[in-house]
């Protein structure tokens, strides 16, 4: 493909997108710029972006993207951190200098963790690993486009009452485990019971999204790639040491482990879902106190569920 020029106001690039149009007037379709230096992605996102509904442009590097952001208005930015002439993160840094409110997906083979930790105040909406699927980058961009009133252009004056003031704010549970299938039936039985639900196929990604999308309670598989589960655990505990976790695993003979370090609760795979469901409603039902007790009470000892008793 070739590269966007870099005149003043140059036309938007929809070489990746076939049949792209302007929008109706009836009709104004949320306009999304995805900036990556590898053609293929590019055009992958393009093509599934527009055939999602959205109207897509894309950029090679972070200077396209600022210089297409700079002369168009947009309502979602998805950008690859690794990119020639600016990266990423300094691109997000300058946008939000220029202060451009719209919400920003990080797609990236290699996530800057470090950098998300340092500067929070650059407001990710969300994060994704490459590779990444299909499903996955649809969920994010309809996730970020939700979320978009968390970075309101105007904000409410304080003695106008918010819109969605009266709206049921369901408790967020962070599924961290590599099988899919696990995630994903643990997804359908959370969201029955009116838990919103967050993803990670691994350990990093898990720290991120927790991150960027502070959960009320994590349930963290052990056996994960990148991170396994007990290295996450120690970064979200030196993040957020308040939140609370539940340990699922199959890997054997961890709960000593699980008591030493002080999680909440542990359950070995296979399974029991009454009793995990239970758990959680409890754990993040609680206040802050149950949950400093973990912190600096000795006699603490982290639930075993599944058992008589529990």
């Amino acid at each position: 493909m070739n590269p966007v020029s870099l005149a003043p106001a140059p036309p938007p690039d929809r070489s990746c997108v076939t049949g792209s149009s302007a929008p109706s007037v009836a009709v104004r379709k949320s306009r999304i710029l995805v900036a990556d230096d590898e053609e293929g992605i590019r055009c992958l996102s393009s093509l599934v972006l527009a055939g999602g509904g959205f109207d897509v442009n894309v950029s090679a590097d972070g200077e396209q993207a600022w210089d297409a952001l700079s002369h168009e208005p947009y309502d979602l930015l998805i950008t690859d951190n690794d990119m020639p002439r600016l990266t990423g993160m300094k691109l997000i840094e300058r946008i939000r200098q220029a202060g451009m409110q719209l919400p920003v997906i990080l797609a990236s083979g290699s996530l800057p963790t470090a950098s998300t930790l340092e500067h929070l105040q650059l407001q990710i909406s969300e994060v994704l690993l490459k590779p990444f699927t299909t499903p996955e980058l649809m969920a994010a961009v309809r996730g970020a486009l939700q979320h978009k009133a968390t970075f309101p252009d105007t904000p409410l004056p304080a003695a106008v009452p918010h819109p969605n003031a009266s709206k049921i704010v369901h408790h967020r549970i962070l599924i961290a485990d590599d099988d899919a299938l696990v995630r994903g039936s643990l997804a359908a039985v959370l969201e029955y019971e009116d838990f919103a639900v967050d993803e990670a196929q691994n350990g990093i990604e898990a720290v991120t999204r927790a991150i960027t999308h502070t959960p009320n309670l994590v349930l963290l598989d052990l056996n994960m790639p990148l991170w396994d589960g007990w290295t996450a655990f120690s970064k979200l505990d030196r993040v957020s040491p308040l939140l609370p976790v539940i340990v699922i695993t199959a890997r054997p003979n961890q709960y000593p482990r699980a008591v030493q370090l002080g999680v909440d609760a542990f359950m070995e795979k296979p399974l029991n879902i009454p009793i995990l469901v239970r758990a959680i409603k409890r754990l993040t039902s609680e206040d802050e106190s149950r949950h400093m007790r973990r912190i600096t009470d000795r006699a603490f000892v982290t639930e075993l569920l599944g058992y008589t008793g529990s």
